[in-house]
């Protein structure tokens, strides 16, 4: 096992049985399929994608590591309480309240990752940071990639539906959406080709599926 495998098991180890469960509770009280566990658990492994590969040139160290796990466990629980764009507010809260409760496994650099959790929400990315290997940059690209190829179209469908957008609307909302996402994270992580190239055909399979709804709409 490698140094980067090691401090992710033994992230997981500390937070990933215990996160995933109280994840799962909030959402099991709030119907969001989009936005459930499922896609937490998800951009987990997208973060992990992240980190493994930028380990080349970054240092990444435990803490980060742990940062990451949690933010992307708590990122859009805030949903279960705001089904708006704007609810990074609430899941930095709800992150709170569950260390409140379990001060013994609070993370080192707490208030990092409870930042991240509050900003990652801003997909006009002036909150952007230059760092890819800062816990901001890592959740907010892991979380865009879960939007992207065919569980994206399945994931903007859904929330977009239930802020009551238009059908008609929906497209090129979403597509514009769509672009910034793909934008900031070819910027964030631009010399990692291999990356950059996988998820970009990714972007592709969902900016197709809503230029041609367009079409049809039309």
């Amino acid at each position: 096992m490698n140094n980067i495998e090691l401090k992710i098991s033994q992230a997981e180890q500390k937070y990933l049985s215990i996160l995933s469960n109280y994840c799962l509770n909030i959402f099991s009280k709030k119907q969001i399929p989009s936005h459930n566990e499922t896609h937490h658990y998800r951009v987990w492994q997208y973060c992990k994608e992240i980190i493994h590969t930028i380990s080349s040139e970054y240092p990444i160290s435990q803490n980060l590591v742990e940062s990451c796990l949690i933010a992307a466990l708590f990122h859009d629980t805030g949903l279960s309480v705001n089904l708006n764009e704007k609810h990074g507010k609430e899941s930095r809260i709800i992150c709170e309240n569950f260390f409140n409760e379990n001060k013994e496994i609070v993370p080192n650099n707490f208030e990092q990752t409870l930042n991240a959790i509050e900003l990652h929400d801003d997909k006009n990315y002036k909150n952007s940071q230059i760092l890819p290997n800062s816990v901001f940059s890592i959740l907010c690209n892991a979380d865009d990639l879960d939007a992207f190829g065919k569980i994206g179209v399945i994931r903007y469908t859904d929330i977009y539906l239930m802020r009551g957008i238009n059908l008609n609307d929906l497209p090129k909302l979403v597509l514009k959406n769509l672009d910034m996402r793909f934008a900031n994270f070819e910027k964030t992580y631009k010399q990692f080709d291999s990356l950059v190239a996988k998820h970009k055909k990714r972007f592709f399979i969902t900016k197709k599926f809503f230029d041609d709804m367009i079409l049809e709409l039309n």
